[in-house]
């Protein structure tokens, strides 16, 4: 054997005791990182736990002075922390138990289902009942961006076509977008906003209980009024009593207004027309009841009115039939009150079913959906012009996702002459300047409204 070198031994015979000071230190720094992840964790856990939404109340006001109040109902969604964030709707005629049923629902079986990338995300062809999850106990950023399942045995899947109406129930596209304001103001996606406003205006009224039409001067001063406000559009629906004298004469949809109609129709249009002058654009809004030939004459007289756009003639079923019966006028027309997803639209654009899509905010599954149908819109060079059927918040949550977009020729939703009063229910109110909406924030004075809980987290005691 040779003699070790006793330089080499020496080194080595360092190094050997070097290594465990070594291998203690790296050790100790393994154990700090640990420990530091661990705490990382247990903050992110208590973070996400103190941002999960434990209650959900229906708010409505006190003493309401107006039909817009007494109709406003507003979402308050609570988080373990205390924060809030708030959403509406208007109601929609079902008895107080009803509604609240059918909210508890939205809540607790709707709010989000496996399928869906998105929850407010509609699927193209198909749509899912049954399984759904609680937003009891999860954060907004959760729900808002709930991740794909791609099992989809837990889910009742029907076929679209005949189904939408089924899916919605009455009110529910109200309640979707009301729910997803109150989302994104608990997620505080908030930001400057910029988009033209146009009120909706019912060309009737209930006197005694029983609905009749507004005579020309009655429209003449309503549609004055809103010109002061600083308003530069305004939409006249064309439902209620019209839709009961339908029913009288033994009509059922789609249909075709009689002359007499018609000429009722034209009365109301001229005095709204001339009270608007160049500095308004005028709406006519149908009901989606009308036949071809309904649309036609309806058509044609919007068109020596001057009517800017006539919307929603016919029903989605029917669109095949508008596409066709388009070409026997040139008034400009609008479409998709009823669509209920995206592909709906991408057919009606292909088939020229009009110019301006017109959805529905809370039908065709909120903001998320809204900015795509802004996108098509773009892509073909045609408008959009959503609605909203909602109070002041899910009006500010649409026009907040269409800010600046040159293709949005407004946001359309009722009442919104309400919301810009400084005396009304909101301690602060949506501010409008040229006929545009340039809020950045909007919030209700809650001392005006009761409170009823509809859903909170059962809460244990755990033993310490």
């Amino acid at each position: 054997m040779q003699n070790e070198n006793p330089a080499t031994s020496g080194s080595s015979r360092s190094a050997l005791l070097k290594k465990p000071r070594a291998n203690c230190c790296t050790g100790l720094v393994m154990m700090v990182l640990t420990a530091l992840s661990i705490l990382d964790l247990q903050e992110a856990h208590a973070a996400s736990e103190s941002d999960q939404i434990v209650a959900v109340d229906l708010l409505t006001v006190k003493e309401p002075r107006s039909q817009a109040e007494s109709q406003l109902r507003v979402i308050r969604l609570t988080t373990r922390s205390g924060a809030t964030g708030y959403g509406d709707y208007l109601d929609f005629g079902l008895p107080a138990e009803n509604e609240e049923e059918t909210l508890a629902r939205l809540v607790n079986r709707y709010a989000e289902q496996n399928h869906k990338k998105d929850i407010f995300l509609t699927d193209p062809s198909m749509r899912a009942v049954g399984v759904g999850h609680t937003i009891l106990g999860q954060t907004a950023e959760q729900i808002l961006h709930a991740q794909p399942v791609t099992g989809l045995g837990v889910n009742a899947l029907f076929p679209r076509e005949g189904f939408g109406p089924m899916w919605q129930g009455p009110g529910k596209s109200g309640l979707v977008i009301a729910l997803q304001s109150a989302l994104l103001d608990l997620s505080e996606e908030k930001g400057p906003c910029r988009v033209r406003l146009c009120p909706s205006i019912s060309i009737d009224r209930e006197v005694d209980g029983k609905r009749r039409l507004n005579t020309p001067d009655e429209m003449q001063q309503t549609v004055t009024s809103l010109k002061q406000a600083g308003f530069t559009a305004v939409r006249l629906e064309l439902a209620g009593a019209l839709e009961d004298e339908m029913k009288a004469r033994g009509e059922c949809a789609p249909y075709r207004y009689p002359q007499e109609v018609l000429g009722r129709i034209d009365r109301l249009v001229l005095a709204s027309k001339k009270a608007a002058g160049t500095e308004m654009d005028l709406v006519v809004a149908a009901n989606m009841n009308l036949s071809t030939d309904g649309m036609t004459f309806l058509a044609l007289h919007c068109q020596r009115n001057e009517v800017t756009l006539l919307e929603n003639p016919m029903a989605l079923r029917h669109q095949r039939e508008q596409c066709e019966a388009r070409k026997e006028f040139n008034q400009t027309l609008g479409f998709g009150g009823d669509y209920h997803v995206i592909e709906d639209f991408v057919q009606g654009i292909k088939n020229n079913a009009g110019t301006v899509l017109v959805p529905d905010a809370g039908r065709i599954g909120g903001v998320t959906m809204l900015t795509r149908a802004a996108d098509l819109a773009k892509e073909a060079k045609l408008k959009v012009a959503p609605v909203v059927q909602g109070g002041p918040l899910s009006l500010l949550a649409v026009a907040r996702s269409l800010s600046g977009r040159e293709e949005v020729l407004w946001v359309t939703s009722p009442n919104q002459e309400q919301w810009l009063k400084d005396d009304g229910v909101l301690k602060i109110p949506l501010q409008m300047t040229q006929g545009s909406l340039v809020s950045e924030s909007c919030e209700i004075d809650e001392t005006k409204f009761q409170v009823k809980r509809i859903a909170q987290v059962e809460t244990t005691t755990k033993e310490k």
